[in-house]
């Protein structure tokens, strides 16, 4: 089935930018949004499904690149699936193509989000159990397959971190489940490598040829068409599972409840420290200044011979004495400049915060002690 050209359906240039993307989207919507049309639900709500699917992918840069690099892939929506003789096993077994897999990035491949059988769950839950049943048939390990049989798409109530074989009503516990969430799931396909060798595509029979140095160049070109065509179905694979996971209700109901949660962590940090910064402040109003605090250091200069003979200092200013000590660090300064920056340091003030709160609860306690 052929598919309009995203740039198309928007009407805009293969070059548009972001804000010509946001202007087209939002000049269909007004024209298609279901909630517009009354009298023709079922086709609008069709066509503003593949309106915001458009958009929503050439707003993404990754989902765009793949898309104009798969463009007439995707277009061409490849519907058949030829069967290729596997030489290297001597069977015929039908394997899905890299570009039978281009019809599925888009969103009309499927009809909702219901689990009808041609349903966003049900048509990619049938999509990757083919795939995963390829991949068995190329077995190469028990604990290889167990972990691909575990694997399950789930339905329209499976959680993104439940058992999918949870999902349907049963309970945790029994010996039915598989252990496998939809988690797991998608990462494993977002991460995906098939066993897969891609012999049927070889272009030469080696038993063709004449000689060794012949052999050795047709095992090259063979191997080169392998590699290609393995690296491009490893890639689409990849991609189709990242598609289908941003589209999928389940994960977007996991994300927006992440958020939230987040959202609540953040405001209760936030609470908590308007919490402490107000019980610093109370702290502070209620602070009694200590004796020690006013200490008149005359005396002590004049006894370290700081002061002269009924002299005033160079050092101060309108007769008064400036103390050039701080206490509570232990420091003397030669200067009144450098008394005052060393008070407006960082690491003073956390002292005297620290001294405040050490003498508030040996008041508290002495209170205390003495009711």
């Amino acid at each position: 089935m052929a598919r309009t050209c995203y740039y198309e359906l928007l009407g805009v240039e293969r070059n548009a930018n972001d804000v010509d993307l946001k202007k087209a989207y939002r000049r269909l919507a007004l024209v298609w949004h279901p909630d517009k049309n009354h009298g023709n639900v079922e086709e609008a709500t069709q066509v503003f499904a593949e309106i915001k699917e458009a958009y929503e992918t050439l707003s993404d840069p990754q989902e765009r690149s793949w898309y104009d690099d798969h463009r007439e892939q995707i277009l061409r929506g490849d519907d058949a699936v030829t069967d290729y003789g596997q030489a290297d096993m001597g069977t015929s077994t039908s394997y899905m193509q890299t570009e039978s897999l281009m019809r599925y990035f888009s969103a009309t491949s499927f009809r909702g989000f219901g689990d009808t059988p041609d349903g966003f769950f049900a048509v990619y839950r049938e999509l990757f159990a083919r795939l995963r049943d390829e991949e068995l048939q190329q077995s190469s390990s028990e604990s290889e397959d167990d972990l691909l049989l575990n694997l399950n798409f789930g339905g329209p109530h499976t959680h993104y971190d439940e058992d999918a074989a949870y999902a349907n009503g049963r309970t945790r516990g029994t010996d039915t489940g598989t252990g496998s969430t939809l988690r797991d799931f998608y990462n494993f396909w977002t991460t995906f490598s098939t066993r897969k060798s891609f012999g049927w595509l070889d272009r030469y029979r080696l038993a063709d040829a004449d000689n060794r140095q012949v052999r050795r160049l047709m095992e090259k070109e063979n191997r080169r068409l392998r590699e290609k065509a393995r690296r491009e179905f490893i890639e689409t694979v990849q991609n189709l599972a990242t598609w289908v996971r941003k589209r999928d209700p389940r994960y977007k109901s996991f994300v927006a409840l992440k958020q939230q949660q987040q959202q609540m962590r953040e405001e209760e940090r936030v609470r908590r420290l308007a919490e402490q910064r107000a019980a610093a402040a109370e702290d502070a109003s209620t602070y009694v200044c200590q004796a020690w605090e006013e200490v008149d250091y005359t005396s002590m200069l004049g006894k370290h011979g700081l002061l002269g003979d009924g002299a005033e200092s160079p050092q101060f200013a309108h007769g008064e004495l400036e103390e050039l000590v701080c206490v509570i660090c232990d420091k003397s300064f030669k200067t009144a400049a450098q008394k005052a920056n060393h008070e407006k340091s960082k690491k003073h003030l956390k002292v005297v915060r620290e001294a405040r709160r050490e003498m508030l609860r040996e008041e508290r306690q002495m209170a205390k002690m003495q009711k």
